[in-house]
């Protein structure tokens, strides 16, 4: 069997760069940034007020009970050529630039108001509450580097810093299929000996979710000609992805119809679940052969596709966050082989999360895999890992609605 790292480092050799486009930040989130981003112009561009308040000299307020001539209103999005002079202040809004003369804000909650009067309640030290020009970014500051996958507040930043065109690498069109006779989609009625189709739209999931451009081709029989014909339909992608048919049966049907081809390799991986898997070319397209069982098919994707596919956009980060845990109950697994433990954090333990199984551990399982937070690694040659034992964990989702904390 090929170890985990061997098979990730060969699919990995084969995966190229796209190239690249600028695209709207409406609709860059998950995009990959393909030149670096410096910063046009300050942010904030000009020194404004961090909050309601009176903007005054900060000598004027140095103790409580000052009281300053009110000698203006200075409502955000606007300027004002007033300038605040010893003993006056302007009744300033969140956001507005400071006035000339000030140089630091008194909070309204602790002034009072009396006329055109305002007594300053305590002492204030200069340059409270004031935001300074380029105080979060700078002009010709590198803000983001090539590589960085966008997330909500980097589309954020990039609007606060005017780059409305990023330019980012290509998303890959990715074909997808499942193969299979016993195979119904969903919202159709079961007939004898069928299941419903989980892979497509797990797929289809995950594939979103690493801002790629899918193109479903649905559900294939285990019938040579139409498999044929699928895959050639999807080699016009960048990259083919089916499950099912790569193992060992005598009806894997995907196994039969690539078999001769010199551009397909069969794997057996020394993981578990997802031993069997085939990786390759047909035609221009990459190709991963994923094995049927929805378990196996989301550890192969994670370990093999995802990688792949992050990659090709040019992202620096292609695997998933890990974090050192404990384990909180005995895991039993196949010494030979990697073992991908589905598994939720409980709690911690001194600082360090526990971790325990999230359900059963059969390839079938997917529920399992639904309800827990990521994947304790049990590496190979580590057949059982004992309560309190050190285990990595790959997250796919920090836990929710449960009391822990990680210093990460």
């Amino acid at each position: 069997m090929k170890p985990l790292e061997e098979a990730r480092s060969e699919v990995l050799s084969s995966v190229g760069l796209l190239g690249t486009e600028r695209v709207s930040i409406w609709e860059a989130l998950g995009r990959v940034l393909a030149t670096d981003v410096i910063s046009p112009e300050d942010v904030p561009p000009f020194a404004n007020s961090a909050m309601d308040g009176f903007a005054v000299r900060g000598a004027d307020v140095v103790s409580a009970g000052s009281v300053l001539e009110v000698i203006g209103d200075l409502p955000a999005g606007f300027q004002t050529d007033l300038e605040v002079g010893s003993g006056e202040a302007i009744r300033i809004m969140t956001g507005a630039p400071m006035p000339p003369g000030a140089d630091t804000v008194v909070r309204v909650e602790e002034t009072f108001s009396e006329g055109s009067k305002v007594t300053v309640n305590t002492e204030v030290d200069v340059g409270t509450s004031v935001r300074p020009a380029g105080g979060d970014v700078t002009s010709g500051q590198t803000v983001f580097t090539a590589g960085t996958r966008l997330t909500p507040m980097h589309v954020g930043v990039l609007a606060t810093i005017g780059v409305a065109r990023p330019e980012v690498f290509a998303r890959p069109r990715v074909a997808f299929m499942s193969t299979g006779d016993e195979l119904t989609p969903t919202g159709e009625a079961l007939g004898p000996g069928a299941i419903r189709d989980s892979n497509r739209p797990m797929l289809l999931a995950l594939l979103q979710e690493t801002g790629v451009e899918p193109i479903d081709l649905g559900i294939v029989p285990d019938d040579r000609e139409a498999l044929r014909t699928a895959l050639d339909r999807g080699a016009e992608s960048d990259v083919v992805i089916s499950t099912g048919g790569v193992s060992m049966g005598d009806y894997d049907v995907t196994k039969l119809v690539l078999q001769g081809d010199a551009h397909v390799d069969f794997w057996q991986v020394a993981i578990q679940p997802a031993k069997p898997l085939a990786f390759g070319r047909i035609g221009p397209a990459l190709f991963f052969g994923l094995p049927g069982n929805p378990v196996s098919v989301l550890v192969s994707f994670e370990q093999f596709a995802r990688p792949a596919l992050l990659k090709m956009q040019g992202a620096r980060a292609i695997l998933r966050p890990r974090l050192v845990a404990r384990a909180g109950e005995t895991l039993d697994t196949d010494p030979g082989k990697t073992v991908f433990v589905r598994v939720l954090v409980e709690g911690l333990s001194e600082g360090v999360p526990t971790v325990v199984k999230s359900g059963g551990q059969a390839s079938n399982v997917l529920s399992a895999a639904a309800s827990a937070d990521g994947f304790a690694v049990v590496p190979r040659g580590t057949g059982t890992v004992e309560p309190g034992d050190e285990v990595p964990v790959e997250m796919f989702k920090w836990p929710e609605s449960r009391e822990w904390s990680n210093d990460r």
